[in-house]
């Protein structure tokens, strides 16, 4: 592939040319229209140059992609002008555009007043989202990505004996987030078509059943909740149970049979939408994400954050992508060549892969997907295995260069077969003797050297003890607990929740200590 690899210019001595606020981004259904906060100054954007995105190739026709009504994509990846960025990293649903132009130019001078503190509680910010989406300031709480947002939604919203229904697979930061707080968690598996099953999580309902956490569009198999059945299932929810709807993906989709939850944060009191700046806006690195809520569950959630968590440059950065909706289109366009490029590709070698209404593929390597996943990692390109789908691998789309190499390193492996000794899939494999006396033995699988964590909890959601929190080699592990917490004391007899997590994969159990 050929990239033009001067940067995108964006010429300092220009006048700013004061923009209007745009419209709310057009072939999304039930998105409200973006209205005027006069109560904002209208931001301004600086005069750049949009350089053509060329590919070539000589391997694939599909080396140009038109799509249409979009033609080909007219951005330049920053990614392509900066060597210490991460050249095929295909595992984290990144956005390979880079940041808007816009957003730079506002990070640059917001930190020109670094020595400053920010807007402590970010209401600029959520007044500008607000105006986005046709929603009031005080039904908005900025945080530090949508990780943070859903930190405190657990914080404010869950507690001991409190129980959370979610589908399996999907992104399971709530589950520590839940047991953390001495709340339990039951996972509804997907239906046969790999989609949430809303039947299956309204069947699961109990008593004690606080909150529903669902990912739309899902990942890691990026797929979408058909609207009439979301409608359906949330006009039947109890009104006493919050309904959390992750939307990390929301720009993504082009299905018209899709509808953000917005509408139901005012039809239904107890909805909660989390959205992010991290992926169409290529602001992943910058850590911005936001709720939208009704005034007195925002007032809950905002209850639970320390003032000034979003950066100075955070926000002014999340300010100016809001205003440059080109840019995401771009990310879009990009994204629809690239996922063009993987199906035809997984076609061409007879893989199966799962419909993507996101910024990311799972397919079915028909053998070990550990196995693959290092054989690619090997060859310089980084996917994500897990989740219960031992020959699944998720990967994410990249630029039009990353994701045809992607498929060449893919398509040779599987020709002379996998040669990467087998490494075992996340999990904790065992928790021996249960109960136990003095000493319990826990065996866990770590597929990646990523950060680990292996905490256990009591059944209040009290933190008694840490004994992983860093690095392991991929491989089995087993590890002790002498049934002392982090001081060294004993801990009374009783139950307690061992649960571990590598980036994005949870998992736990409990064990029981008699004396």
């Amino acid at each position: 592939m050929l990239y033009l690899k001067k940067p995108l210019e964006v010429d300092r001595r220009a006048t700013p040319v004061t923009t209007p606020l745009p419209s709310g981004q057009p072939g999304r259904p039930g998105e409200p229209v973006q209205s005027d906060n006069e109560s904002s100054p209208r931001q301004t954007r600086p005069q750049t140059t949009r350089r053509g995105f060329f590919t070539t190739s000589a391997a694939a026709a599909l080396s140009f992609v038109y799509l249409p009504g979009k033609g080909r994509v007219q951005a330049e990846p920053f990614a392509r002008n900066r060597a210490e960025d991460y050249d095929g990293r295909l595992c984290y649903n990144e956005n390979p555009l880079g940041p808007s132009p816009a957003a730079l130019l506002a990070m640059q001078d917001a930190c020109t007043l670094g020595h400053r503190y920010p807007d402590w509680f970010s209401s600029g910010l959520e007044s500008r989202i607000a105006a986005h989406h046709g929603v009031s300031a005080d039904q908005v709480c900025a945080g530090a990505g949508a990780t943070e947002l859903i930190h405190l939604i657990a914080s404010a919203l869950l507690g001991a004996g409190d129980e959370v229904i979610t589908a399996y697979p999907s992104y399971s930061q709530i589950e520590s987030e839940a047991l953390a707080r001495g709340a339990s968690v039951v996972q509804v598996p997907l239906d046969m078509s790999h989609v949430v099953d809303l039947d299956a999580i309204a069947a699961a309902i109990s008593p004690a059943t606080r909150m529903i956490y669902l990912v739309n569009p899902n990942n890691p198999v990026a797929r979408i909740i058909a609207k009439s059945d979301l409608e359906t299932f949330i006009s039947s929810l109890p009104s006493e149970i919050i309904l959390v709807v992750d939307e990390a993906y929301h720009d993504f989709v082009h299905s018209t049979d899709y509808e953000t939850c917005l509408r139901y944060v005012n039809e239904a009191s107890s909805v909660i939408v989390v959205r992010t700046f991290s992926k169409a806006y290529g602001l992943a690195g910058v850590r911005v994400g936001y709720s939208i809520a009704s005034s007195d569950l925002t007032d809950l959630i905002a209850s639970q954050q320390p003032f000034a968590m979003v950066s100075r440059p955070s926000q002014a950065a999340a300010e100016a992508a809001l205003d440059d909706q080109t840019h995401v289109a771009d990310t879009v366009a990009l994204n629809d060549q690239a996922k063009a490029l993987l199906e035809a590709g997984f076609t061409g070698m007879g893989i199966e892969y799962i419909p993507s209404e996101t910024n990311f593929m799972m397919f079915d390597t028909g053998t070990n997907a550990n196995s693959v996943k290092n054989d690619l990692n090997a060859k310089g390109f980084q996917v994500r295995t897990g989740w219960g789908m031992p020959q699944h691998i998720r990967v994410s789309t990249g630029t039009v260069e990353e994701t045809n190499g992607f498929l060449g390193a893919l398509e040779s492996i599987l020709a002379v077969g996998v040669s990467a000794p087998v490494i075992p899939a996340f999990a904790l494999v065992s928790t021996y003797p249960n109960p136990f006396n003095g000493r319990c033995s826990i065996r866990i699988d770590i597929p990646d050297r990523e950060p680990t964590r292996l905490i256990l909890y009591d059944l209040k959601g009290r933190r008694v003890r840490t004994l992983i929190n860093g690095r392991l080699d991929p491989g089995r592990h087993d590890l002790i607990w002498d049934g002392r917490d982090h001081q060294g004391h004993a801990v009374a007899s009783g139950t307690y929740v061992v649960n571990l997590t590598q980036g994005e994969f949870a998992t736990s159990r409990k064990i029981m200590l008699l004396k």
